[in-house]
């Protein structure tokens, strides 16, 4: 019978914008994207005379990044000025990296994340 459940695969990537860096990317489970999904929900779709669209829109964005970088990535070797390995499962630590690198790494997690094109759709 097919395995229809996330398998440990694990997909590891050479960073190009910090020379010597790697990380490690684990795949979700439908579960994960399920809630990962509900992180938006909070979202307001019509603007009120109380509250900012914009604004919010991106604090949703922020949280979902979050999410990715505190629970796909299962292992790396970056570290902060004081030779420390940076803790990515904290909010801290993943806002102190540099924005080249977080970039990098946000797009090696959509595209391990990224089922659509396996689809057909």
């Amino acid at each position: 019978m097919p395995v229809a459940v996330v398998t440990d695969t694990k997909h590891r990537f050479e960073l190009k914008s910090l020379e010597g860096a790697f990380v490690v990317i684990r795949e979700m489970s439908y579960g994960e994207r399920i809630y990962r999904a509900g992180l938006t929900g909070a979202m307001k779709i019509l603007k009120d005379t109380k509250s900012d669209y914009a604004g919010e829109l991106a604090m949703e964005t922020s949280r979902i990044t979050l999410w990715d970088f505190m629970n796909l990535i299962i292992e790396h070797n970056l570290q902060d000025h004081d030779g420390r390995e940076l803790n990515l499962k904290t909010e801290a630590d993943v806002k102190k990296l540099h924005a080249k690198i977080g970039e990098e790494i946000g797009k090696y997690i959509d595209e391990v994340n990224n089922f659509e094109d396996e689809a057909g759709n």
